[in-house]
């Protein structure tokens, strides 16, 4: 079985407007196709990790797949954040119902505890965080969830990048020509869409700058603080974008505005293509891989059909993964053996 290749993509709590089609109380979580896409643009095979299990699954899970990634998603850390959207002019002026479960928090906790256990020992195992998934690694990073604000200014467009005055200094972009870095300070290929981020000012409150590189960041108002947009870990392949690059390529909306319309170029799609190749690269290096191919495709998405959302007008997804509560991997996949021996029995 070949190594690196195996990366899990943690699922996200049941979106609102996906319920609001597909039927309330039915699905407990999803996975956006965008993510799944992107990985395997850079070669990776994709393994969903389910959310509301125990300790023991997301040890057993990390102990198969070469990384890990921590996905987007709307939900609220507690009550007080609840609260808190409840008495913000957004609310008011949307009456959104905000959404209250929220397995994926605890399922990103043990995640980013057992990423930073495996590497402290020195086994490289690379993890990577978009938009909310990497709000989650911060707030774990800090231990506390006053590292993450709401932005003054929701964000909902398609940006480029302010890059620090190091970043080339980074194992992101060491070694990459000057050319990707002009170009991701020029073109729009940055989708953002969040009502949160992590301001540049709480690492330093938290201690955080002395063991992760802030390799972006983005103004929010004049007199506010400017929040993160790209930061990587300075000893472990630990990284993460507060933007959405899988949503360039493959989320092209059309039953709805598309906020990030502006993205959808070929020079954007290669830029945002970057950190798909980054990610995949350094899970090469994890030596995990899985006992038989038999295991392999019990595991993989292609277990699993997306459903067509993108027709819908509050859908943010042209396409995703849905998943019931009590959902797990199959026990065996038909005539996968067969199908690996043939070659084998061609060649003789």
């Amino acid at each position: 079985m070949e190594r690196g290749r195996y990366i899990g993509i943690m699922c996200m709590d049941m979106a609102k407007c996906l319920e609001k089609h597909l039927g309330t109380g039915m699905w407990h979580s999803y996975l956006p196709v965008s993510y799944v896409k992107q990985l395997e643009s850079a070669g990776a095979v994709v393994i969903p990790i389910w959310i509301g299990r125990d300790r023991d699954y997301y040890e057993g899970i990390m102990n198969l797949v070469n990384g890990v990634l921590l996905p987007g998603g709307a939900v609220f850390l507690d009550e007080d954040e609840t609260k808190e959207f409840k008495e913000s002019k957004e609310f008011k002026e949307s009456k959104e119902q905000p959404r209250l479960t929220n397995d994926c928090v605890a399922a990103a906790q043990h995640i980013y505890e057992i990423a930073m256990r495996k590497n402290a020992a020195g086994e490289h195992f690379p993890l990577w965080g978009t938009c909310l998934g990497f709000q989650l690694m911060m707030i774990n990073a800090a231990r506390t969830k006053e590292v993450r604000t709401m932005c003054r200014k929701p964000r909902f467009e398609a940006l480029p990048l302010q890059l620090t005055h190091d970043f080339a200094e980074s194992q992101m972009f060491k070694g990459q020509p000057a050319e990707l870095a002009q170009q991701m300070t020029r073109e729009p290929f940055a989708c953002h869409q969040h009502r949160y981020g992590i301001p540049e000012t709480q690492l330093r409150r938290f201690k955080l700058h002395e063991d992760w590189h802030v390799l972006a960041t983005r103004d929010d108002e004049e007199d506010a603080p400017r929040f993160v947009t790209l930061i990587e870990h300075r000893k472990y392949p630990i990284a993460g974008a507060q933007f959405h690059p899988e949503k360039v390529a493959h989320e092209l909306l059309f039953a709805k505005p598309d906020t990030c319309q502006a993205s959808h170029t070929s020079s954007c799609i290669k830029l945002a293509q970057h950190f798909a190749d980054f990610f995949v690269n350094a899970c090469r290096r994890n030596a995990n891989r899985f006992a038989s191919p038999e295991q392999l495709a019990c595991h993989m998405i292609c277990n699993w059909k997306p459903v067509f959302c993108g027709k819908f007008a509050s859908s943010h997804w042209v396409e995703c993964y849905v998943f019931e509560q009590d959902v797990d991997y199959p026990k065996e996949v038909a005539n996968v053996t067969e199908k690996v021996q043939q070659p084998l029995a061609a060649s003789k």
